[in-house]
């Protein structure tokens, strides 16, 4: 943990100019492998400002878990009220011993100047689909995470320059249920006899049987021949033997008949606390999510390959993190969350890394950014096999450790439960911020898209129930959409509700229980959709994904400017609640709906051949589509794209090995133009010439296609393309002697 801070003054100049210096030399820093951009001063993998410490899996929750610390007061572009700076962390699978890494995804968080104790601590998470294999079949993936400040991690090798890289080994939770018979005997390394395999569908479905908790017996048996002591392995037993007082003489009659030595073992988990020999949590932080809750996360680690209650062919045991939280006026229960463990006889040195996740509700604690930054401590008890209790913040267990953390709050609106104000958040994953009110374009200056197709319209409720079972009575909301001038800021028309039915998933734990997935059709009844995400609770927790989807908006057949609003009500569409307002430091403006641009039309693309240079030599002497040329002639054409919102375009020509070389356009080498470039316009009509240098490719028939797109996002990924446009010609060989 550092010991001194950076002051805004103390800064590196190269932590202060990162991005134009990497704009100017990609490589300035030494940090890209066989860069042929020579490095101007090098800096690798500093982690004095951030530092990724801990990654793990949930492998019933299947979230992929990593914590950053981040240690100064300076060196993030800002303090709170500012945009501040991103951390990216991106993480990979490896199912061989790290020869292959198969990408899982990149998350990001806002980082700010922030001044007080450090390090403050953050969580990320994806959510990943690993392979799974039966209970039998030890999976253990390798897992690589990499931190990388304000630039993502541009793959499995990538070293970044501010961040580090950590490596963890995993374990994949097994099939459960129903699995494929054909699959169940290949894995068993077992087959039918002919006979009876005739009989077998190729889609036949065997479903497994819930795995069962090993009886103190069986445990005894099991460990007969380890170093696992009884007072670990009957710890839960003797506890709820302890808190059945009817059944004491029962139990201690079973335990003497198995010739367990009960007094012994009741001594020897009274003389032992806080054993971290098996496991321990290592690191815990908080996961501000977008659109899905906030959370608090722990990464822990399984150290032994046996002392957990069998193997993931059984019930296994499990690991509890309970956490609380003090906001200065004491501590407070969040929740207990907890993940499933086992024996795993193939263990490696540095143990098995897992990860707890708890949703908590932050926003009735929000404060605006002009209040100062809003810290608070997170204390987190690992037990094994038994929960800690919830009124008990200093609890020591058996088995387990205990740590304590610092976390800030993001700014915002502090929003009670029962106030069902709705915010606009994104549209197709862009933040309203990030989308200019003139001109409805996303990301203006630098992308300035419009929008087509099927537009993504998330937000939330902040102030939604509390999750209880049964679920609460929750909130309506209403989308509306209308056309604007915004040259004059009126509207036009009338508004139109948005009512196209869309599809959501909705995972949820009910007090620490199962956590269950299922699908759900959000349909506007009567113009209305019901919210489905509710606030965390200690009794339990739900999640939406697309995280913070409200609606999914056709807009076929709309062009121009248009505003989208969100109107909430109570369950009983009794009152009425107004959508609220978001500040944009970007701009300084504010964003109660935002306006979006939208185009529906592909680019008009034009290509033909006009002529062509014999030998490449000057000039060019008119020809056709269609017409034989002779190897090093320098074929000539003319272009043009017309569209309202123009991307770019490319030449390509086919077969060749290098199918972007050759050509130049508008007489500067290379095979097309993309926007920003300054010499493709805005909107209207790009035109000009280009030619194409035959030498050095084989007489054959070849074909120059002509790639268009524009700027729009389309169906929130893509952009409209007319890649329509070929033109075709020969090549034959010199005569001999030329």
């Amino acid at each position: 943990m550092p010991t001194t801070r950076k002051s805004v003054e103390s800064v590196e100049f190269e932590r202060k100019r990162f991005l134009p210096l990497l704009l100017a030399n990609p490589n300035y820093f030494g940090n890209i492998e066989n860069s042929p951009l020579k490095p101007v001063k090098t800096i690798v993998a500093n982690s004095s400002y951030e530092e990724l410490k801990c990654v793990g899996l949930n492998p019933q929750l299947n979230r992929l878990e990593g914590v950053i610390w981040i240690k100064q007061t300076a060196g993030y572009e800002g303090g709170i009220c500012t945009n501040g700076s991103l951390e990216y962390v991106s993480f990979f699978l490896s199912y061989d011993d790290g020869s292959t890494w198969l990408p899982q995804g990149t998350t990001s968080f806002p980082v700010y100047d922030v001044p007080g104790p450090h390090p403050l601590e953050y969580a990320v998470s994806v959510v990943t689909q690993p392979d799974r294999r039966f209970c039998f079949v030890n999976n253990l993936p390798l897992v690589r995470a990499i931190l990388s400040w304000s630039t993502p991690p541009a793959g499995p090798n990538t070293i970044p320059v501010w961040g580090n890289v950590v490596d963890a080994r995993v374990q994949v939770d097994a099939f459960r249920l129903i699995v494929d018979f054909p699959d169940l005997l290949k894995a068993a390394e077992v087959s039918l006899p002919p006979s009876i395999d005739s009989l077998v569908s190729e889609t036949a479905t065997v479903k497994l049987r819930v795995p069962a908790a090993l009886t103190a017996a069986e445990l005894r048996q099991l460990y007969a021949k380890s170093n696992v002591p009884a007072h670990r392995f009957l710890q839960n037993l003797i506890q709820k033997a302890v808190q059945n007082p009817t059944k004491l003489a029962t139990m201690s009659a079973y335990f003497s008949g198995l010739g367990i030595d009960v007094s012994a073992v009741i001594g020897a988990l009274q003389s032992t606390s806080g054993n971290t020999d098996y496991e321990q949590l290592g690191c815990i932080g908080l996961d501000e999510g977008t659109g899905s809750p906030d959370a608090l996360v722990g990464t822990l680690v399984i150290k032994l390959p046996s002392g957990y209650l069998g193997t993931p062919c059984s019930a296994g045991s499990k690991e509890y993190v309970a956490f609380w939280i003090d906001w200065g006026s004491g501590w407070q229960w969040a929740g207990t969350p907890s993940v499933n463990v086992y024996d795993v006889s193939t263990i490696p040195r540095e143990g098995l890394s897992y990860a707890v996740y708890q949703p908590v509700d932050l926003n009735s604690h929000r404060k605006p950014c002009g209040d100062g930054p809003l810290t608070a401590t997170v204390r987190a008890i690992l037990s094994w096999d038994i929960p800690p209790p919830s009124y008990d913040p200093d609890y020591v267990p058996v088995w387990g450790n205990r740590l304590e953390t610092l976390i800030l709050v993001n700014p915002g609106v502090s929003t009670q439960i029962g106030d069902f104000t709705p915010y606009l958040t994104s549209i197709c994953g862009v933040p309203i911020c990030s989308i200019d009110q003139t001109s409805g374009w996303a990301y203006p200056g630098a992308g300035d898209d419009p929008f087509g197709a099927s537009v993504s319209i998330s937000g939330s409720i902040p102030g939604a129930p509390l999750f209880s079972w049964p679920l609460p009575a929750l909130p309506k909301y209403q989308i509306t959409v209308q056309e604007i001038d915004t040259a004059t800021n009126s509207l036009l028309g009338s508004p139109q509700i948005v009512t196209d039915p869309f599809s959501i998933s909705v995972m949820q734990e009910i007090g620490g229980g199962v956590t269950t997935s299922f699908g759900l059709t959000q349909n506007a009844l009567s113009g209305y959709f019901t919210y489905q995400q509710t606030n965390p609770s200690p009794a339990g927790w739900r999640i939406v994904s697309s995280p913070g989807l409200l609606g999914v908006w056709n807009t076929t057949g709309k062009t121009g400017t248009w505003l989208i609003a969100v109107t909430a009500w109570d369950a009983t569409l009794t009152t009425q609640y107004t959508a609220g307002t978001v500040l944009c430091s970007l701009d300084g403006k504010t964003r109660q709906g935002v306006v979006i641009d939208l185009d529906q039309l592909a680019p008009v693309p034009t290509l033909e051949i006009t002529g062509y240079m014999p030998g490449g030599v000057e000039p060019c002497i008119p020809a056709a589509d269609c017409q034989t040329f002779t190897i090093g002639d320098v074929i000539c054409g003319t272009y043009s794209v017309t569209d309202e919102h123009l991307g770019g375009f490319s030449l390509n020509a086919e077969p060749t090995p290098s199918p972007g070389s050759g050509f130049t356009i508008d007489g500067t080498a290379g095979n097309g133009l993309s926007y920003p470039d300054a010499a493709l316009p805005l909107a209207g009509k790009k035109s000009g010439v280009w030619t194409y240098n035959t030498a050095g490719l084989p007489a054959c028939g070849y074909t120059i296609q002509l790639f268009t797109n524009d700027r729009t996002i389309v169906d929130c990924d893509g952009d409209w393309q007319d890649n329509s446009k070929f033109v075709g010609f020969c090549l034959v060989a010199p005569p001999p002697g030329k």
